[in-house]
Protein backbone atom coordinates (compact mmCIF):
# COMPACT_ATOMS: atom_id res chain seq x y z
CA UNK A 1 0.00 0.00 0.00
CA UNK A 2 0.85 3.54 -0.83
CA UNK A 3 0.57 6.17 2.23
CA UNK A 4 1.52 9.63 2.28
CA UNK A 5 1.34 11.95 4.61
CA UNK A 6 -1.11 14.67 4.15
CA UNK A 7 -0.22 17.05 7.86
CA UNK A 8 -0.83 18.03 11.21
CA UNK A 9 -4.18 19.65 12.20
CA UNK A 10 -4.80 21.85 15.55
CA UNK A 11 -8.06 22.74 15.37
CA UNK A 12 -7.79 26.46 14.18
CA UNK A 13 -6.23 25.01 11.13
CA UNK A 14 -8.81 23.54 8.53
CA UNK A 15 -8.78 19.91 7.30
CA UNK A 16 -8.32 19.43 3.22
CA UNK A 17 -11.16 19.10 1.82
CA UNK A 18 -10.96 15.54 -0.08
CA UNK A 19 -12.67 13.31 -2.02
CA UNK A 20 -11.49 9.84 -0.01
CA UNK A 21 -13.53 8.86 2.90
CA UNK A 22 -12.31 10.07 6.32
CA UNK A 23 -11.29 6.96 8.57
CA UNK A 24 -10.53 8.49 12.07
CA UNK A 25 -8.17 6.60 14.56
CA UNK A 26 -9.49 6.92 18.46
CA UNK A 27 -8.05 5.21 21.14
CA UNK A 28 -6.40 6.13 24.74
CA UNK A 29 -2.62 7.22 25.02
CA UNK A 30 -0.54 4.59 24.07
CA UNK A 31 -3.18 1.77 23.20
CA UNK A 32 -1.24 1.29 19.80
CA UNK A 33 -3.47 3.73 17.53
CA UNK A 34 -0.49 5.01 15.27
CA UNK A 35 0.95 1.04 15.10
CA UNK A 36 -2.62 -0.04 13.49
CA UNK A 37 -2.08 2.46 11.25
CA UNK A 38 1.20 1.10 10.10
CA UNK A 39 -0.18 -2.42 10.29
CA UNK A 40 -2.85 -1.68 8.09
CA UNK A 41 -0.61 0.70 5.27
CA UNK A 42 2.11 -1.94 5.94
CA UNK A 43 4.48 1.11 6.01
CA UNK A 44 5.79 2.50 8.86
CA UNK A 45 4.50 6.01 7.88
CA UNK A 46 2.59 7.03 11.51
CA UNK A 47 5.36 7.48 13.97
CA UNK A 48 5.15 5.43 17.43
CA UNK A 49 6.48 6.19 20.57
CA UNK A 50 6.37 4.25 23.87
CA UNK A 51 6.08 7.59 25.84
CA UNK A 52 2.18 7.80 26.37
CA UNK A 53 0.55 11.35 24.98
CA UNK A 54 3.23 12.09 22.70
CA UNK A 55 0.64 12.56 19.57
CA UNK A 56 -0.71 16.03 20.13
CA UNK A 57 -2.46 16.87 17.33
CA UNK A 58 -5.00 14.93 14.31
CA UNK A 59 -2.36 13.40 11.39
CA UNK A 60 -3.71 12.83 8.25
CA UNK A 61 -2.53 9.89 6.08
CA UNK A 62 -4.02 9.48 2.59
CA UNK A 63 -3.76 5.64 1.41
CA UNK A 64 -4.00 4.06 -1.80
CA UNK A 65 -5.99 7.50 -3.21
CA UNK A 66 -8.92 4.95 -1.38
CA UNK A 67 -9.07 6.75 2.54
CA UNK A 68 -7.65 9.25 4.15
CA UNK A 69 -6.90 8.08 7.98
CA UNK A 70 -6.69 10.22 10.86
CA UNK A 71 -4.65 9.51 14.19
CA UNK A 72 -6.57 11.41 16.79
CA UNK A 73 -4.74 12.22 19.91
CA UNK A 74 -5.25 9.70 22.74
CA UNK A 75 -7.47 10.36 25.12
CA UNK A 76 -8.13 9.34 29.24
CA UNK A 77 -4.47 9.98 30.12
CA UNK A 78 -4.63 11.62 33.21
CA UNK A 79 -0.57 13.08 33.13
CA UNK A 80 -1.02 16.29 30.73
CA UNK A 81 -2.22 19.54 32.08
CA UNK A 82 -6.17 20.87 32.29
CA UNK A 83 -5.32 23.07 29.50
CA UNK A 84 -3.58 20.67 26.99
CA UNK A 85 -6.23 17.98 28.06
CA UNK A 86 -8.87 20.40 27.25
CA UNK A 87 -6.74 21.08 23.78
CA UNK A 88 -6.88 16.91 22.95
CA UNK A 89 -10.79 17.00 23.30
CA UNK A 90 -11.30 20.14 21.29
CA UNK A 91 -9.77 18.64 18.67
CA UNK A 92 -11.51 15.40 19.08
CA UNK A 93 -14.62 17.33 19.18
CA UNK A 94 -14.02 19.39 16.51
CA UNK A 95 -12.34 17.52 13.47
CA UNK A 96 -15.07 14.66 14.96
CA UNK A 97 -17.89 16.33 14.46
CA UNK A 98 -16.90 18.59 10.54
CA UNK A 99 -18.35 15.42 9.28
CA UNK A 100 -15.06 15.18 7.76
CA UNK A 101 -15.07 11.69 8.74
CA UNK A 102 -17.27 8.68 7.85
CA UNK A 103 -16.11 5.89 10.56
CA UNK A 104 -14.05 5.25 13.17
CA UNK A 105 -11.93 2.85 14.44
CA UNK A 106 -11.58 2.74 18.36
CA UNK A 107 -8.11 0.74 19.01
CA UNK A 108 -8.58 -0.56 22.69
CA UNK A 109 -6.13 -2.22 24.97
CA UNK A 110 -7.24 -6.32 25.05
CA UNK A 111 -5.19 -5.77 28.63
CA UNK A 112 -7.90 -3.77 29.52
CA UNK A 113 -10.99 -4.03 28.52
CA UNK A 114 -13.94 -1.85 29.21
CA UNK A 115 -12.54 1.45 30.77
CA UNK A 116 -14.44 3.85 31.43
CA UNK A 117 -12.94 6.72 28.91
CA UNK A 118 -13.32 3.65 25.99
CA UNK A 119 -17.14 2.96 26.80
CA UNK A 120 -17.74 7.06 27.50
CA UNK A 121 -16.16 7.61 23.53
CA UNK A 122 -18.31 4.65 22.19
CA UNK A 123 -21.23 5.80 24.11
CA UNK A 124 -20.53 9.07 21.91
CA UNK A 125 -19.78 7.88 18.36
CA UNK A 126 -23.62 5.78 18.73
CA UNK A 127 -24.88 9.59 19.81
CA UNK A 128 -23.25 10.85 17.02
CA UNK A 129 -24.36 8.02 14.44
CA UNK A 130 -20.71 7.48 13.53
CA UNK A 131 -20.49 4.30 12.11
CA UNK A 132 -17.43 2.32 13.88
CA UNK A 133 -15.27 -0.61 14.71
CA UNK A 134 -13.61 -1.70 17.94
CA UNK A 135 -10.39 -3.03 17.85
CA UNK A 136 -8.78 -5.35 20.58
CA UNK A 137 -5.54 -4.24 19.89
CA UNK A 138 -2.02 -6.07 21.85
CA UNK A 139 -3.75 -9.32 21.67
CA UNK A 140 -0.21 -10.83 21.57
CA UNK A 141 0.04 -10.15 25.35
CA UNK A 142 -2.70 -12.26 26.25
CA UNK A 143 -2.73 -15.91 27.12
CA UNK A 144 -5.54 -18.41 25.96
CA UNK A 145 -7.33 -18.62 29.29
CA UNK A 146 -7.12 -14.56 29.44
CA UNK A 147 -7.90 -13.86 26.12
CA UNK A 148 -10.92 -16.15 26.34
CA UNK A 149 -11.86 -14.18 28.88
CA UNK A 150 -11.32 -10.69 27.03
CA UNK A 151 -13.60 -12.28 24.09
CA UNK A 152 -16.39 -13.11 26.56
CA UNK A 153 -16.00 -9.58 28.47
CA UNK A 154 -16.07 -7.52 24.82
CA UNK A 155 -18.55 -9.18 23.39
CA UNK A 156 -20.49 -7.77 26.49
CA UNK A 157 -19.53 -4.40 26.55
CA UNK A 158 -19.47 -3.63 23.13
CA UNK A 159 -23.14 -4.94 22.11
CA UNK A 160 -24.02 -4.77 18.13
CA UNK A 161 -20.31 -3.53 17.46
CA UNK A 162 -18.38 -5.04 15.06
CA UNK A 163 -15.14 -6.27 16.79
CA UNK A 164 -11.72 -7.27 15.50
CA UNK A 165 -8.65 -8.98 17.36
CA UNK A 166 -5.41 -7.74 15.95
CA UNK A 167 -1.91 -7.68 17.02
CA UNK A 168 0.92 -5.08 15.14
CA UNK A 169 3.42 -7.70 16.60
CA UNK A 170 1.98 -10.69 14.94
CA UNK A 171 0.14 -9.54 12.11
CA UNK A 172 -3.28 -10.87 13.14
CA UNK A 173 -6.07 -9.27 12.38
CA UNK A 174 -4.39 -7.38 9.62
CA UNK A 175 -6.05 -8.88 6.46
CA UNK A 176 -9.38 -8.43 8.41
CA UNK A 177 -8.80 -5.27 8.91
CA UNK A 178 -7.51 -4.13 5.56
CA UNK A 179 -10.63 -5.48 4.01
CA UNK A 180 -12.95 -3.33 6.26
CA UNK A 181 -11.25 -0.40 5.49
CA UNK A 182 -11.65 -1.21 1.66
CA UNK A 183 -15.73 -1.96 2.17
CA UNK A 184 -15.76 1.48 4.23
CA UNK A 185 -14.11 3.06 0.89
CA UNK A 186 -16.33 1.41 -1.91
CA UNK A 187 -19.08 2.23 -0.03
CA UNK A 188 -18.38 6.36 0.19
Amino acid sequence: MAAVFLGSYFPNRRLPERKEPGIAFLGRSNVGKSSVINLVTDSAIARVSKTPGRTQCLNLYLVDDNWVLGDFPGYGYAKVSKKQRRLLETILEKFLLAQYFRFAVQVIDARHPGLESDIQVQDWLKAERLPFLIVMNKVDKLNRKERAEVERQAKKMFVHQPLLFVSTKTKEGKKELQGMLHRVGASA
